[in-house]
């Protein structure tokens, strides 16, 4: 116990020794070129404070959260479905792999483009892009942990008679709860990204676009306050939510 608590002692003041290092080269570089190029961090806690104050930055947290929460579901929710019945059906499995890989080679500023060309400017481009990407993660990890269930516990279940929801809450679940969790944990972190580069090239509102609109205007204390504002919200995200509930999945899985 006391090694334990020795070691995360330890491991927090080297990665407070490594924040302060950064922050320092961060002061320096600020020194050495134009305010106008490279803010400092004074100057971007400054602004960080500003867009709180005023309110801008819950309106556009509000906003840009609400569309990477419904893209999440619907990519995350097609791409289960589509993974269970994939991972059941072989056939089907292997002829959408080819779409698949197209899907994933393409880059996400191509597909930001082609939804402005579509959609205009607006939520439908950071909904159907963030959708879009999300997809293909969770039906590989979805279709990959179906396929991987044990086959003689489901024909067992089977001749046995046992109800499907029983076999759904006993067989298929755990067996789909560590692959689902770890694609989720991919997406949700790609999803932060992907809705503020979409905002940023193709909607009027939300975090993506007050980083255009600073970038416009020459602010560079402010687009240097909402960067630092989506890092902190993807740090947020995995340390008080994906980290515990991932903890959560694999005792519980563990257990089954």
């Amino acid at each position: 116990m006391k090694t334990s608590i020795t070691s995360r002692n330890r491991r927090f003041w080297i990665q407070c020794v490594s924040i302060s290092l950064l922050l320092l080269l961060w002061q320096l570089l600020s020194l050495s070129l134009p305010e106008i190029i490279f803010a400092s961090p004074l100057e971007t806690l400054r602004a960080i404070a500003d867009i709180v104050l005023s309110g801008e930055f819950s309106a556009q947290l509000l906003i840009s959260g609400s569309r990477m929460l419904a893209a999440l579901s619907l990519g995350a929710g097609f791409g289960i479905i589509c993974g269970v019945v994939a991972g059941v059906i072989p056939t089907l499995y292997e002829a959408i792999r080819p779409a698949l890989s197209l899907l994933m080679g393409i880059p996400p500023i191509i597909l930001v483009v082609l939804a402005m060309v579509w959609f205009g400017t607006g939520s439908a481009v950071p909904l159907f892009v963030v959708a879009l990407l999300i997809f293909p993660g969770m039906y590989l990890n979805t279709a990959d942990g179906m396929r991987s269930i044990d086959r003689g516990l489901l024909e067992m279940s089977q001749i046995y008679r046992v109800p499907f929801l029983r076999m759904f809450a006993y067989i298929i679940i755990p067996g789909l709860a560590v692959p689902i969790f770890t694609g989720f944990t991919l997406a949700v972190g790609s999803a932060v990204r992907i809705t503020i580069m979409a905002e940023l090239l193709g909607s009027d509102k939300g975090i993506g676009y007050s980083l255009a609109l600073a970038r416009v205007n020459m602010d560079t204390a402010k687009v240097f306050a909402w960067t630092a504002v989506s890092i902190i919200l993807i740090i947020v995200i995995e340390h008080m939510i994906l980290r515990p509930l991932r903890q959560y999945i694999m005792r519980w899985n563990a257990v089954e």
